[in-house]
């Protein structure tokens, strides 16, 4: 359970910092909750996991002989 509650924070990092750099609107990070549903930032969350999980298998499999 605490493995789902660190993608679901990490993914709301991930939101605010895109909001804040990207889109250059001010959210506060308090506030995401009423922009965004929950299952926005657990998806969110979940894709930046796997895809750092399959660069690194990328990495050790091909470049790393």
């Amino acid at each position: 359970m605490s493995s789902l509650i660190t993608v679901n924070r990490f993914g709301k990092v991930l939101i605010w910092i895109w909001n804040r750099c990207i889109k250059k609107t001010a959210i506060p990070y308090k506030e995401l909750d009423f922009h965004y549903p929950d299952w926005a930032f657990i998806i969110t969350g979940c894709i930046f996991f796997g895809v750092v999980a399959g660069v690194t298998l990328l990495y050790f499999a091909f470049i790393k002989q």
